[in-house]
């Protein structure tokens, strides 16, 4: 029975593999620069949830990951020299909730006022008083550039205005990647929960709809804009709930991350098959008929 578990998760890491992949083969990450990251997960993940507190015994984290006990020495020396990683928030997005959450920036009914780049009078709100309050040491004329290139901000005369509060950045950005690093933690971590459930009802929400045979282009473009419009609107609903029960939280307790993550997604089923489907079509049935 064991066994037949960790087939199936094995199945299932391929599927979540696929697309990810995809990605690092495009933008030239190697298998071994994927295997060094794994490793690193490996004993990370043993030492945080398998192995006791206090003196880390490389034999035992070897045991658990299948790693050699110089594999496990390697990975806990490199990241010891080289320090803790620093994580890369995005900057953009901190300034754009702070538009429109700060009663400092919001006008009547919440909506973000259209600000000046900057004032004589540092009492009075600007783009400039934004960014430092938000972002730091970030250059103001820097962010103002990047939100104006994104979409996120206009120009109308001498003011700036806020035109969306989510911010997307340039492909490949760091901000993207990170983002996409972020998505996968939240996704995996709930669906890993909801399977690892002890009882009827303790998992988190996780829930799909889809087309049952699927739908031609056409149809998929017109979900796409009834998605964007109404999935908006139910996050927008749920920031609110967010804003309006922050009180509730117990003073000195540790909190943690929460939220919704909605997604459209498309999917081609051609991309699903296995690699020995892919062989079998390609009429390769020994080694032999592969170029070498």
């Amino acid at each position: 029975m064991a066994q037949t578990v960790k087939d199936h998760l094995r199945h299932a890491l391929a599927m979540m593999l696929k697309p990810l992949v995809r990605l690092l083969i495009s933008q030239g990450v190697t298998h071994a620069e994927f295997a060094d990251t794994a490793k690193e997960v490996y004993v990370e993940t043993a030492l945080r949830h398998f192995e006791v507190k206090g003196r880390v015994n490389k034999s035992r984290v070897a045991i658990l990951t299948g790693l050699t006990r110089k594999e496990v020495k390697n990975v806990i020396d490199r990241n010891l020299e080289s320090g803790q990683r620093e994580r890369t928030y995005s900057r953009p997005e901190r300034v754009l909730t702070g538009w429109y959450s700060d009663p400092n920036y919001t006008g009547p009914y919440g909506i973000p006022l259209e600000l000046p780049y900057e004032t004589s009078d540092p009492g009075d709100p600007s783009f400039v008083g934004l960014v430092k309050t938000y972002s730091g040491d970030m250059a103001p004329r820097q962010m103002l550039t990047e939100l104006l290139r994104s979409g996120s901000v206009v120009e109308l005369g001498s003011r700036y205005k806020a035109l969306r509060r989510n911010y997307e950045p340039a492909a490949l950005s760091p901000e993207l990647i990170y983002r996409l690093g972020e998505i996968g933690f939240r996704v995996f971590s709930t669906a890993a929960r909801n399977i690892e459930k002890q009882e009827e009802g303790s998992g988190y929400f996780d829930r799909v709809v889809y087309a049952d045979d699927g739908c031609t282009e056409n149809v998929i473009e017109k979900f796409d804009q009834y998605i964007k419009s109404r999935g908006q609107e139910l996050l927008e609903e749920l920031d609110v709930w967010f804003a309006a029960n922050a009180e509730m939280n117990t003073p000195g307790d540790k909190r943690k991350g929460t939220g919704l993550y909605m997604v459209h997604y498309v999917e081609d089923p051609d991309e699903k098959t296995s690699l020995k489907e892919i062989l079998s079509t390609r009429g390769v049935e020994t080694d032999n008929q592969i170029d070498k």
